[in-house]
């Protein structure tokens, strides 16, 4: 099993009335499948299966970017149920549900997203 270590940093001086510094850090053990970082150009035709929902009981860890200086991206599951809407330049990480599965939909023009996944070990 492999090891991969995410962090997030949020920081900013007046988006609220306090000072904003937050840093956190975990280590994700991870394991066979995995994609590394691609990309792929999403349409707005029909949505664009990223992670399969067949791979079971897995629970993936999910990274993606939108290179799009334009247009965004939605990213739900095969079910339909969204879970984020990425604008130009946005990315996120987040775990997905065993058997959840992930699509990508652009919403007015195709669009390049960059995106990785690695299978929780």
């Amino acid at each position: 099993m492999a090891t991969l270590t995410p962090t997030l940093t949020l920081t900013s001086s007046d988006a609220t009335s306090d000072t904003l510094s937050l840093s956190v850090t975990d280590t994700l053990t991870v394991t066979a499948p995995s994609v590394g970082i691609s990309k792929i150009t999403i349409t707005t035709a029909d949505n664009q299966e990223l992670v399969d929902e067949a791979t079971g009981s897995a629970i993936h860890y999910f990274y993606a970017k939108n290179t799009d200086t334009t247009n965004f991206v939605v990213l739900q599951t095969t079910a339909s149920v969204q879970y984020a809407r990425l604008s130009p330049g946005e990315f996120c990480f987040f775990p997905i549900n065993a058997a959840a599965g992930l699509e990508a939909r652009a919403d007015t023009a195709s669009c390049v997203l960059e995106y990785a996944y690695w299978t929780k070990g």
